[in-house]
């Protein structure tokens, strides 16, 4: 539901006709994503992230394993594209089903059966980390992550060991990723907070200030930065914590085995928000502190630590409806059907590839485009830390046929 008490979603999660143009964004976006204004305002900068000590020396000391990003497939993107996959606005199930089997295959040069257990054992429990903002209109699609889940139950995972979640549990719900599409299926955010114009604290915050969604984040994962968040309430609504910790959630350090992430395609002023953003400050709390000091530095580091380093296997890219400028808030007016799914293990090399196309397509609508080193440097530095590949030259670009 917005803040009107007005929910843009059909019971199918296809977004109202009547709303698509009038939906600047989801409720919950700038709490997500930190102040808008701070991505805006870095945009226009050219100057590379302050240097802040964060505790990522310590992290790389950990010792790798079989299952470490970058995957089974480095440097290895396959795009599949489909003009039918949008209908008068609306995903078609069938279309993205196909797309998605395609791009399987594409990947894992096996069928869909072969690929299943090239990634999977029959005890994992999987996690598919979305992206809800922007509900209806761009975040991660139903049709997709249907096609997701029917290709892991067909294969032998359990039900019960399927776990779509997102950092926010009312966006979820927003984005229509409930029970009732999903029966049998865990939904789970890692926190709650108190949402609405008039918010109450209460809901959210013990008597001594303490949020009622602490416990969901293990305190003895986290990640460390030199830099202090905001001791207020409304912080700690959006936040869980402040200081200089940001703890991961119990859900990835305790419960997951593997990770499928299924970011959108969208812009993040001049950069993106795409796979390694969908982690980077979705798996963690009391991120707004981080934005300006770290800024796409943070999504690298992060996603160094063994909790999703040696989790993650899986990322699709879903653009079968994009937006190219306005983001990572939802701006209709900015919003296209791309038609498109990027399936890779490699969340760096996949976010170069899709890096790329996000500035020809701001080209080609006269946006203003900015490519300053500084919007993708987090992606040469996490090459330069083995979490994948950056250099255009070396990635393995495969477009699928129809």
């Amino acid at each position: 539901m917005n803040r009107n008490g007005h929910n843009p979603v059909n019971d199918d999660g296809s977004i109202r006709r009547r709303d698509f143009l009038k939906i600047g964004g989801a409720i919950g976006a700038a709490l997500v994503l930190g102040n808008p204004g701070v991505w805006a305002e870095e945009s226009s900068k050219e100057k590379a992230p302050q240097k802040i000590k964060t505790n990522i020396d310590e992290i790389l000391k950990i010792p790798r394993t079989d299952h470490s990003l970058p995957g089974l497939f480095p440097g290895k993107v396959v795009e599949v594209a489909d003009p039918d996959a949008m209908k008068d606005d609306r995903p078609v199930t069938a279309a993205i089903s196909s797309m998605f089997a395609r791009g399987i295959e594409c990947l894992t040069g096996k069928n869909l059966k072969e690929s299943h257990s090239l990634f999977f054992g029959k005890d994992d429990v999987i996690g598919i980390k979305v992206n809800p903002v922007g509900a209806g209109l761009i975040s991660t699609k139903l049709e997709t992550v249907d096609a997701v889940v029917d290709w892991l139950l067909k294969n032998g995972t359990r039900k019960e060991n399927i776990i779509i979640w997102d950092r926010f549990d009312f966006m979820l719900t927003e984005a229509g990723f409930t029970a009732k599409r999903y029966p049998g299926i865990g939904i789970q955010g890692l926190q709650t907070m108190a949402t609405g114009e008039k918010k109450d604290y209460t809901r959210v915050l013990t008597a001594d200030g303490r949020h009622k969604s602490a416990d969901n984040f293990d305190m003895n994962v986290y990640y460390w930065a030199d830099v202090d968040g905001p001791k207020d309430e409304g912080y700690l609504n959006q936040h869980v914590f402040n200081g200089k910790y940001s703890y991961f959630g119990k859900l990835i350090t305790e419960k997951l085995t593997k990770i499928i992430n299924i970011p959108v395609f969208k812009n993040a002023g001049n950069g993106i928000s795409m796979a390694t953003k969908n982690l980077g400050y979705g798996a963690i709390c009391n991120t707004n502190r981080l934005h300006n000091p770290l800024f796409f530095n943070v999504n690298t580091e992060v996603l160094a630590f063994p909790a999703l380093r040696d989790k993650l296997v899986l990322n699709i890219v879903d653009g079968i409806r994009g937006q190219y400028d306005g983001g990572p808030m939802a701006v209709a007016k900015f919003a296209y059907p791309l038609c498109t799914l990027f399936l890779a293990t490699d969340p760096i090399a996949v976010d170069t590839v899709c890096n790329r196309i996000m500035v020809e397509k701001r080209r080609s609508m006269k946006v203003k485009v900015n490519e300053h080193p500084v919007f993708t440097d987090y992606l040469r530095y996490a090459e330069r830390i083995g979490l994948g590949i950056a250099d255009i030259d070396k990635i393995k670009h495969i477009k699928a046929p129809l």
